[in-house]
Parts: C-alpha cells; sequence; structure tokens
C-alpha cells in the first residue's frame, strides 16, 4: 500500500458516506486510495459517491464521469466501470477492517426521478445521496459568484433551495439529502450574514417531508475547509431536525482527495450521538 501520510482520528470506528474518486470530474485519487487513506484514519466503514447527473439543461461537470481519465458525458451504462471498483474494493479492503459501500450522489432537477428510478434498478447501491447543485439557474458551487449568485437575491435564492430539497425529499428515492444549506459555500463571503438567517420559516416543511419518507440528512464537513465556521447544515439546524424526528446518522467528509477523507470527524462525531448535546451558533 502507498505511503499515505494521514493523522489516524482520535475517535476511531466512525464511517465516510460521502468521498469522490477519480471517476468524479472534480476529484483526484483513485479508489484505492481512498481506500488506503480510510485504513490510516482507522475509519470502520467508508462509502464512494461519486457525482451522477443527468440533467439535459446543464452541461457542468457533475454531469460528465471519467473513464479510464476520458470525459464521458454520464449515462446509467457509464457508471458500470465505477461500480465494479468499488465492490472489488469491498472484496480487497474488508479482511483489513474496512467495510467499502457503494453509493452515488445524484444531482437534483425537477424531473431526475425517472434517471435516480433507472440507476436504483440497474446497481445495489447502497446509499443514494441527493445533491442540490444548482437552484433556478443559478449554480450555488460555482467559484464565478458575480456571474452566477450576482443574478439572485438571498431570499429568494434560500426559498428555492429549500423548496428544492423538500421536493427531492418528498420523491423517497433518495438515503439522504447531501450538504444541506450549501449554498453558503460561496454565497456568505457574496451576501454577508443575513443569508444565514433567512432558512428558519422552510425547515418545517423539509422536515415533515424527510419523516414522511424517512429521508436522511447528513452532516458534511467540507464547510470546514471551505473556510466556514459550521457544517453543512449548522448544528442548530441539525439539533432542530432530530427534534422533528429527521434521521441524522452519518458523516460526510465530502472528499475529492484521499487525504480530505474523515475531515474534521473528531469535531462532528457528536452531532451523530443518539444524545448529541446542543451547540448553539
Amino acid at each position: 500500500m502507498s505511503d499515505i501520510r494521514i493523522q489516524p482520528l482520535d475517535t476511531p470506528q466512525l464511517s465516510d458516506f460521502h468521498m469522490h474518486c477519480d471517476y468524479s470530474v472534480d476529484a483526484i485519487g483513485a479508489i484505492r486510495d481512498y481506500c488506503e487513506a480510510s485504513l490510516k484514519r482507522r475509519l470502520a466503514e467508508i462509502c464512494f459517491t461519486t457525482h451522477y447527473d443527468m440533467n439535459p439543461a446543464s452541461d457542468a461537470i457533475d454531469c460528465y464521469i471519467l473513464i479510464n481519465g476520458k470525459r464521458m458525458r454520464t449515462s446509467p451504462d457509464m457508471l458500470a466501470p465505477y461500480v465494479d471498483d468499488v465492490l472489488r474494493a469491498h472484496d480487497e479492503f474488508y479482511p483489513h477492517g474496512l467495510t467499502v459501500k457503494l453509493g452515488v450522489e445524484i444531482g437534483w432537477w425537477p424531473g431526475c426521478e425517472e434517471s435516480v428510478i433507472e440507476v436504483r434498478k440497474k446497481y445495489p447501491f447502497d446509499y443514494i445521496l441527493c445533491g442540490i447543485h444548482d437552484v433556478g439557474d443559478v449554480c450555488i458551487c460555482s467559484r464565478d459568484i458575480e456571474r452566477h449568485l450576482g443574478r439572485a437575491t438571498p431570499e429568494w435564492l434560500v426559498e428555492e433551495y429549500f423548496r428544492q430539497a423538500a421536493a427531492a425529499a418528498r420523491t423517497g428515492l433518495f438515503s439522504a439529502i447531501a450538504h444541506l444549506t450549501y449554498y453558503r459555500r460561496y454565497g456568505e463571503a457574496h451576501y454577508g450574514p443575513v443569508l444565514g438567517t433567512l432558512h428558519q420559516q422552510y425547515l418545517p416543511a423539509l422536515f415533515d417531508a424527510c419523516v414522511a419518507t424517512d429521508t436522511a440528512l447528513e452532516i458534511n464537513t467540507s464547510a470546514i475547509r471551505h473556510g466556514l465556521k459550521d457544517y453543512y447544515p449548522t448544528p442548530s439546524i441539525v439539533h432542530a431536525a432530530r427534534r422533528a424526528g429527521v434521521r441524522i446518522e452519518r458523516l460526510g467528509s465530502d472528499s475529492h482527495k484521499p487525504e480530505q477523507v474523515g475531515l474534521d470527524f473528531d469535531a462532528a462525531a457528536p452531532l451523530i450521538a443518539h444524545t448529541a448535546p446542543y451547540y448553539g451558533e
């Protein structure tokens, strides 16, 4: 195994259920590299969640998958090499104490339900994340904030984002909603503190949809490496969701490099405990 220099976690036996290997266009490192990094971090279980987006109106990088280094438009058939590699990794690393799960992060767009059903039938996914990366025609994960976020008010952005999150949860097709409040990644610097005050009125509808379909929320720690002080979603949203009966059981690093596996998990671990303490914002 390669010498990946990664600090072991102080809290071993955690799981990382959101990671991207080099099948995702925006990630580097092979599946094996992430498995080795996870062993060094003393993780017990990981789940690969390569990007998959079939939005016909989009040409974003999530609409492509890398096969042997070649960029291909996503389709159900294009997932086959990725699925085979993850299943082989499970067989290889399970004897070493690491359980490797098969997952995918599907980009949400209105009308994607048929695409989700198709890949669910075609492959034995253990975990399917819903990633909301576009709000209307605004790309919330783009560095080009002047062109994208500059065309939307913060009030519209937050309202529309939560409307889509609730719609995705109501389908019952996803294991969890990924990185809730992801608009904060670039939006906080663009809009300022007001962006963190607009979501409260939209939480009940989302939580109701999650409870009705048993759709979970993940705790995504990538906000820390994005320069934010709290995770996606913030601890106060996590505790409000738990009080409403929403399942919150998984940490996700959203790693795009092997050294990002298990990012900040020691600090985030109490948030997935059944008796997690309350952390104010």
